[in-house]
Formats: C-alpha cells, sequence, structure tokens
C-alpha cells in the first residue's frame, strides 16, 4: 500500500507530539477554519488540545494520538500543531511497524524533524519539512505560490520548487535577499530536511541512518555562533566527508549588529573547507518565513550554479525505496 492522494473533502488529522498549544489557541482555531474553508474536514487527536507542562500532554498520550492517526482509515493527511522540544520523548516508543502498515502523510517543522526523520528512515515513508497548522494555515494571507506548491505535494508529486518574489517574514520584514550560489556543482541526491542541531542530534545518536549521497536542506533559530556550532558538531560527526550536497534556509536570527555575527556563508565555506559538493541558500525553509512543503527522501537535482532545484521523483508512486 502506497501513500494516499490529499483530495478536497478529505479529513485532515492533527496532533501536538511537542508543545502544547497554549497560548497560540486563536491561531490554532483559526487553523482549523482555514482548513475547512479549503474544503477538507478536520479530525482533532484525543490530546491535541491538552496540556501537561510545556508539553501538550503525557509521552504516552501524544504517542497514541500519533498511532491512532496513522491507524485511522479517514485520515489522509497528519498535520502536526506545532513545534516544541519533547518530540524526543516519543522516540522510544513510536511503533514503526504499524506506521509502515498504515503509510499517510505526515506534516511539521521544527522539533516536529526529531520524528519525521527517523519515521522516513525507518519505513522509508515520505514525510513532509515545513507546513503546519499554526505557522502556516493559522497564518493570514497564505501567499498563493506557498498554497499552490504545498496541496500540490499532498495531491500530485508535481510541483516546482523556485524563489518566491516578494517574500515577507513572520515579522512583517521584507526578505529582499535572492536565492545564492556558495558553491557551484550539479548534483542529485534525495533530501533530508529539517532543523540543523536536530538533525545532528538525530544521526548522533543513531536515530536516522546514514547520510551518503544525500542533499541536507537545514534552517536554525539563532544567531550564526549557534549555527556554528551545530555546523561544527556535523564537520565532527562527518557528516559533511559523505553528503552530496546543501541547502541552506532562511535564518531569521541573525544580526548584523550582534557581536556574535557572522556571514553565513563565510562560516560554511570555512567548515566545509577542502569539499566539493555544492551550496545553495535559499528562503523558503526555516522559521519565521513561509515554508514549502519539502518532501523527504525524495531525489532532488541541485543545481547551486544556477540556484535551481528540481524534485526528481514522484514520491506518490514509489514510498518506500529510502536508500
Amino acid at each position: 500500500m502506497g501513500l494516499q492522494r490529499l483530495k478536497q473533502g478529505d479529513t485532515i488529522g492533527i496532533i501536538s507530539p511537542s508543545e502544547s498549544i497554549k497560548g497560540l489557541e486563536d491561531m490554532y482555531q483559526h487553523g482549523i477554519k482555514t482548513l475547512e474553508e479549503l474544503g477538507y474536514k478536520v479530525k482533532v487527536g484525543k490530546h491535541a488540545e491538552n496540556s501537561y507542562f510545556y508539553s501538550a500532554a503525557r509521552p504516552s498520550e501524544r504517542l497514541a494520538d500519533i498511532h491512532e492517526m496513522f491507524e485511522d482509515k479517514e485520515v489522509k493527511l497528519i498535520l502536526i500543531s506545532v513545534g516544541g522540544d519533547t518530540a524526543n520523548e516519543l522516540l522510544e516508543g513510536l511503533d514503526y511497524e504499524l506506521i509502515k502498515r498504515n503509510p499517510k502523510m505526515i506534516s511539521g517543522i521544527s522539533d516536529a524533524t526529531t520524528i519525521l526523520l527517523p519515521i522516513y528512515d525507518k519505513t522509508g515513508i515520505t514525510a513532509f519539512y515545513g507546513p503546519d497548522l499554526i505557522f502556516t494555515f493559522g497564518q493570514k494571507d497564505i501567499p498563493n505560490e506557498i498554497k499552490e506548491q504545498m496541496f500540490a505535494a499532498w495531491s500530485t508529486g508535481d510541483f516546482d520548487i523556485t524563489p518566491i518574489d516578494n517574500l515577507i517574514d513572520d515579522n512583517g520584514k521584507p526578505v529582499n535577499e535572492k536565492w545564492k550560489c556558495i558553491r557551484e556543482e550539479n548534483v542529485e541526491g534525495k533530501i533530508i530536511v529539517g532543523h540543523l542541531d536536530l538533525v545532528a542530534i538525530l544521526y548522533a545518536t543513531r536515530q536516522i541512518g546514514t547520510l551518503k549521497g544525500k542533499i541536507l536542506c537545514l534552517e536554525s533559530m539563532g544567531n550564526t555562533n549557534i549555527i556554528h556550532t551545530w555546523l561544527q558538531w556535523l564537520k565532527i560527526l562527518g557528516v559533511f566527508d559523505e553528503i552530496a550536497g546543501v541547502i541552506l534556509g532562511y535564518f531569521p536570527d541573525l544580526d548584523a549588529n550582534s557581536k556574535h555575527f557572522r556571514d553565513i556563508e563565510d562560516l560554511i565555506l570555512e567548515i566545509t573547507e577542502g569539499k566539493e559538493f555544492p551550496i545553495l541558500k535559499i528562503n523558503e525553509l526555516g522559521h519565521c518565513i513561509w515554508n514549502y512543503a519539502w518532501p523527504i527522501g525524495s531525489k532532488m537535482r541541485l543545481d547551486a550554479t544556477n540556484c535551481k532545484i528540481e524534485i526528481l521523483e514522484n514520491y506518490f508512486k514509489n514510498n518506500f525505496d529510502k536508500e
């Protein structure tokens, strides 16, 4: 059984595997309303709206919601409500065999990295990084380019990833930087997408396997000193010795007036000195910015020289070949 395409009238399931929605209730409700106005039914996990300290619920309850959504035949897409910090509590209890028997799309951002990458790694099911309930559908005026790509990613698998003009971040600041080639080259490889520090931790703790030949698509919070720390860990772990390429997303906390500021282009070139893989800097991936739906595990052509990205395979036809 492969992934089922999302169609209007289908059911989208909502889970909160990490942080509570407390304090974000208005955006949460707006997100549900937006999905319904777009023609979808919404099913909320039993514990998705709860609160247990800073998490949505106890680990066992959050796990139950995940497993129930995968087993629910009505649900075609599982949408994570929001990020957080405690999704790692679920790793020891995730039932990958149950998930593999009931393949379906799941999408989220930030701490969702902690479950999205292992789900792909251990089942071969395409997971999506970027769109979530609160910071995508809970926002006003989703750009047409984002909406079209996102639903194409979930319904046909046929879409383009191109720069969006006049992009504005969550603070209302225009994003004037264009896509930029940091190191030239043209490669193909399957994409691994996620929050920089969590990618490093998952790899170091063997929650995900080899990254050989993969294209890393990375985003992060924090100023350059924080980003430096985690890029250096990837170097120490040997990741830069085996990957095929890097795409850097939007880094909202870079402050040129901070004593911790350093140009990220200079930083990544120094850390990967002597390597030949391509590096491309883009905007449509990250916190505080509109995100495309990035299909984890899909084969991509990265042409950093000409600042182009192309998804090469349709994951609705091939969901389990992850190597």
